[in-house]
Order: C-alpha cells, then sequence, then structure tokens
C-alpha cells in the first residue's frame, strides 16, 4: 500500500505532458497484459492459436511453355511452405483461373471435460474485409459475420454450435488479395497482425483470450489430421487439363503473381 501511495505522489509531481505521456504509454500497454491478468485469476477452458499463410494459383510465360503452379507461404516469414508446378507447351492446356488469398488460421482448443456451445469468437485484422470468407470442416457448424460495434473497428464474429470436450477445430477466415491488400504486405511491407478481443460461450462470459502464435507448418498439419474430405480446399491441388491434339487455347492473364517466397529450411517455414 506504501508503494502504491509514493507512486501516486511521485506521478502528481510530473509535469503536465510528463502526465500526458506516461497516461498514454499506460493505456497502450494493457490490452497486452489484460489477457494474461484475466487468465491468472480465471482459467480458461477454451486456448485460441493463430497462424497466417497464403496461398497462389498462378500462371508464369517459360519461353514456349507456359508454367502452372500453386503455394502455400507462410505470411509472417515470407517462406514457402509447399509448391506444385507443371510446365506444359503454350495453348495445350486450361488451369483454374489466377489468384491468391490470405488464409488466417484460428486453433481453437476445448481444453475442458464439458461441451462447449454457442462459442463467439470476435476477430480483426488488416486481411479481412467485405470479400472475407469462412472455411471450416464439413462437420463443423458454423458462421461468420462482419459487425460493426458502436465506436469500435468492424470485427468478424466466428460463431460455432458445439465444440466438444478435450477436442480441437481449426476455422480459416480467407480473404483475396486485392490491390490494396497486395501493396499493404508486399510493397509497404507492413505487418499483418490479428486481435482476438473477446471469446463468449454459454459456459462463461465475454473475456479477451490469449493468443498464441502457432507454427504455421504444424497448423497446417494439425489442420490436415482434423478435417476430412472438405470439398472447399479441393482447388489446393495442381489441376491443369490437357487439350486434345485439335484444340488449342491461349489462356489471357490478367493476374500479377506475388513476389518469390524465400527459400527457407522445413525448420524455418512456419516460424513467426
Amino acid at each position: 500500500m506504501n508503494i502504491l501511495k509514493r507512486g501516486w505522489d511521485w506521478f502528481w509531481r510530473q509535469s503536465f505532458l510528463s502526465k500526458v505521456a506516461l497516461v498514454g504509454l499506460f493505456a497502450a500497454f494493457v490490452p497486452f497484459v489484460l489477457p494474461t491478468v484475466v487468465a491468472w485469476f480465471r482459467p480458461t477452458i477454451i486456448h485460441v492459436g493463430v497462424a497466417f499463410y497464403t496461398y497462389e494459383r498462378g500462371v508464369q510465360p517459360q519461353g514456349m511453355n507456359t508454367l502452372y503452379f500453386f503455394e502455400r507461404r507462410n505470411l509472417v516469414s515470407n517462406c514457402s511452405i509447399r509448391r506444385e508446378e507443371q510446365s506444359v507447351p503454350s495453348g495445350r492446356a486450361m488451369a483454374p483461373d489466377p489468384q491468391a488469398w490470405v488464409l488466417i488460421k484460428l486453433l481453437l482448443e476445448n481444453v475442458s471435460d464439458r461441451d462447449i456451445t454457442h462459442l463467439r469468437i470476435g476477430v480483426r485484422s488488416p486481411a479481412i474485409n467485405q470479400a472475407t470468407q469462412l472455411l471450416t470442416a464439413p462437420t463443423l457448424v458454423a458462421t461468420g459475420n462482419k459487425e460493426a460495434p458502436p465506436d469500435v473497428k468492424p470485427l468478424y464474429v466466428i460463431s460455432i454450435a458445439t465444440v466438444p470436450a478435450s477436442s480441437s477445430v481449426v476455422v480459416s477466415l480467407k480473404t483475396p488479395i486485392d490491390d490494396y491488400l497486395r501493396e499493404f504486405i508486399y510493397d509497404k511491407r507492413r505487418p499483418v497482425t490479428i486481435q482476438v478481443p473477446y471469446v463468449s460461450a454459454d459456459q462463461f462470459r465475454q473475456y479477451p483470450p490469449i493468443v498464441s502464435r502457432t507454427n504455421a507448418v504444424k497448423m497446417l498439419n494439425r489442420e490436415g489430421v482434423l478435417r476430412s474430405d472438405d470439398e472447399a480446399f479441393a482447388a489446393e491441388k495442381l489441376q491443369v487439363t490437357m487439350l486434345p491434339p485439335n484444340e488449342s487455347k491461349d489462356q489471357e492473364v490478367a493476374y500479377r503473381v506475388l513476389s518469390r517466397a524465400k527459400a527457407c529450411s522445413e525448420a524455418e517455414a512456419g516460424v513467426w
């Protein structure tokens, strides 16, 4: 108590500008420590892990040939996680339209021995906009909506009907890379961040969770174990249709391929 009193007296002896600076620093510091303080007093039954990666499906001219490829890369380190490519003579094949997306992967772990029902997770990130889609395993009942609470930046709110006891789920927020995101990530090289202001459910009231940085490779491996027969990710395979000898088609490509990802070892590919 004496320490608090001495600290309070010291604060009031400071100049006006010093007080403003101290209050500003304190206000900026609180959001980072609040989840940890909450966890001390109320152990959480839901753990939240996050990873970012980019998925690109592209076409490039290669002399007399055309190179078709798809690649998944860690958005944070810009390391390639998986790349498949196929070179064929120009005009002799067709592939899906080229495009790139940012994917936010959320790993939600129910560490309790009871089901969590009506789970809601609020997510905020520069990589979320009106075109963002929610992707889940087909067995998971979930919806996603962009909401705009008063006086704060819009949130993307994920609602999950049930997370069974002692189980995990992975949900993805998939956003096409438009000119704004391309400039934000690759030209200005600004970091793509994520905030999870709150989680809530029937079993607990709304609170800010601790968000763990999850290795992108481990996240994808974990998702592969949890996911089964999900057609939403069927496009993440290199699918090139060869044309018959009497048919030829030159594919018009307006899409601009992303800058080449760094060559990293498997151990480095998924780190933040």
